[in-house]
């Protein structure tokens, strides 16, 4: 009980905080706009006819839907991380009784939830615009709902593993430049994914990148079917294991190095 008094009482302190600072909280979301600049990039590509099967109304509703993505699944908990381990604000979250982890998850999922109502507004008027939202097959919609659960699971637990590097060098941040990068490219935010190469395609299946952007699109466009829509999601659940268990070994390794040195 007094674990849930004190999420409760952190829920409210982060809803107060981001509330406060909704300007910051807009301008995350037009660093997000990437996807709706490629849509128009694509869109004017395509003209009327096709690339690689994609139609311009076809590729409103890929980047749209991309947008929404990455909308839901920001995060920014390596810079948290960074500036409370350089600061020494971590040693007041040790003391208290919950782990600094679901402090962070507090934060991020509060932020989102302020979001939401504006990004769903948003891609809801760009599918309308794009000819895509007459089109959308809205009984997925659950199954899309569930992979952008398994998106945020694989993206936060990434980064959380990344930011915990801070506990080692002064330079984890620099990562993060690093992560935008690829993921923008191999998650499919600058393009869908299959306009890659059939064996370029393989390859990266074989990264987390595309079971964030581009798994819940192909699911909410019903270009996979449902057997291997449930497949992928399982896949992103196996992904964020992968990195939870990568954080929790670099949580118990780093804590002995960051309480070593006095901090």
């Amino acid at each position: 009980m007094a674990k849930l008094r004190a999420l409760k009482a952190l829920l409210t302190i982060a809803l107060a905080e981001i509330a406060e600072y909704r300007a910051l909280t807009f301008i995350w979301m037009l660093a997000g706009t990437l996807p709706i600049i490629m849509m128009f990039v694509w869109m004017s590509a395509a003209g009327t006819g096709e690339i690689a099967g994609y139609r311009a109304s076809d590729f409103a509703g890929y980047f749209m839907l991309a947008f929404l993505t990455g909308q839901l699944t920001q995060v920014w908990v390596i810079w948290s991380l960074d500036e409370d381990i350089r600061h020494g604000r971590l040693s007041i979250q040790l003391v208290r009784p919950i782990d600094p982890l679901l402090t962070y998850v507090t934060f991020n999922l509060a932020a989102n939830g302020i979001r939401l109502p504006i990004a769903l507004a948003v891609t809801a008027i760009g599918l309308f615009l794009g000819g895509a939202l007459g089109g959308m097959p809205w009984e997925r919609a659950p199954l899309f709902a569930l992979s952008l659960v398994g998106s945020w699971l694989i993206v936060f637990n990434l980064n959380y593993a990344l930011g915990l590097l801070s506990l080692w060098t002064d330079r984890a941040i620099a990562l993060e430049s690093w992560y935008y990068v690829v993921a923008s490219v191999l998650a499919g935010k600058l393009f869908p994914l299959d306009l890659l190469p059939p064996g370029m395609r393989d390859a990266v299946a074989f990264t987390p990148f595309p079971y964030i952007v581009n798994l819940p699109i192909e699911i909410m466009t019903a270009r996979v079917p449902i057997g291997d829509a449930a497949a992928g999601i399982g896949i992103q659940l196996l992904w964020a294991a992968l990195f939870i268990g990568a954080h929790r070994l670099l949580w118990r390794l780093g804590l002995r190095r960051y309480g070593a040195v006095g901090a």
